[in-house]
């Protein structure tokens, strides 16, 4: 399985268990730079075929082949990190080829893999699996706040959030159906820096340019690189032989549920401070002004941290 680069700052740690004939099934896991302190392995009733210090636990490059007595069991994957536990994700591929996901969250340490199919289907699991992306994918998130803060309007909003769901939900098929291919590391630089353009835009209030004049045209073509960000991910993950089409609209699906619940958590937000807070009109710019700084600051951390990155 090819290990991609993601394009979010939260990089889960990817976890794939393959199973074999006779009970055997082999373990290997892929950390983010940073990470490389986890490891993974599977417990009792499984033992290491190639132990490894650590009481089987495998490193970043070396899978290690398990045997499991009771395949009638549930397996109970376990992953051990000496600083803070990121968000991981399992691919469990079965000896008849299907594949199974499993989501923990940043803290969880532990996961029972059903032997048996869970009774939830694909689309559940590629639904769900997008939702989370979204939810971890903090410069898209970013990116989104950004069009909330430039649209100033319920109407606005969703003229310019249609257009960049409409963008990156072509990109993502194509990318993912292997017709448009771009390099990841500079899709990565790229997406910093729309989120630092859009922050710089609005530092410099409304103005006759083209993100004010034309914002749906503005969202739409930063929707396409975003889009790009997305396949990763799932390029990342694989989707199933048997529906690719299916796999594809369920993460594209859970992906814009993410999206829908954050805009809508920003305007119930917004509504709650306009109405209760009683801000005057010089602290409520004063606040603005701060909330932009520092999506640009961040947003600019990230523009140098991943173009050093992809030039060193």
């Amino acid at each position: 399985m090819p290990f991609l680069v993601l394009s979010d700052e939260l990089q889960p740690f990817y976890i794939e268990l393959v199973e074999a004939p006779r009970g055997t099934f082999t373990l290997d896991f892929k950390a983010a730079p940073g990470q490389e302190d986890q490891t993974a392995r599977l417990m009792s009733p499984c033992t290491s075929l190639s132990r490894n210090r650590g009481g089987g636990s495998v490193t970043a490059s070396s899978p290690t082949v398990y045997r499991c007595d009771d395949v009638s069991e549930d397996l109970v994957l376990q992953r051990t990190t000496q600083g803070l536990s990121p968000p991981a994700l399992i691919r469990f591929k079965r000896l008849s080829g299907q594949v199974d996901l499993y989501y923990l969250k940043a803290g969880d340490h532990q996961q029972t893999l059903k032997v048996r199919s869970p009774d939830e289907g694909f689309f559940v699991q590629y639904l769900t699996l997008g939702f989370d992306h979204i939810l971890m994918g903090y410069d898209h998130l970013l990116f989104v706040l950004c069009l909330v803060l430039l649209a100033r309007s319920f109407r606005r909003v969703l003229v310019m959030v249609t257009g960049f769901t409409i963008a990156h939900s072509l990109t993502l098929g194509l990318a993912v159906l292997g017709i448009l291919r771009a390099p990841i590391a500079l899709i990565e630089v790229l997406i910093a820096v729309s989120v630092l353009l859009l922050a710089v835009e609005l530092a410099k209030g409304p103005r006759p340019t083209l993100t004010h004049q034309y914002p749906i045209l503005v969202s739409a073509c930063f929707g396409l690189l975003h889009g790009l960000g997305f396949a990763a991910a799932l390029t990342q993950i694989g989707l199933p032989s048997t529906d690719i089409a299916g796999a594809l609209l369920a993460f594209n699906v859970g992906v814009e549920l993410g999206q829908v619940g954050f805009v809508m958590a920003l305007l119930a937000t917004g509504l709650v401070i306009r109405r209760f807070a009683n801000l005057g009109p010089a602290w409520s710019s004063v606040g603005s002004k701060g909330l932009i700084y520092g999506v640009g600051t961040v947003a600019g951390y990230w523009t140098v941290d991943r173009l050093l990155s992809w030039i060193s």
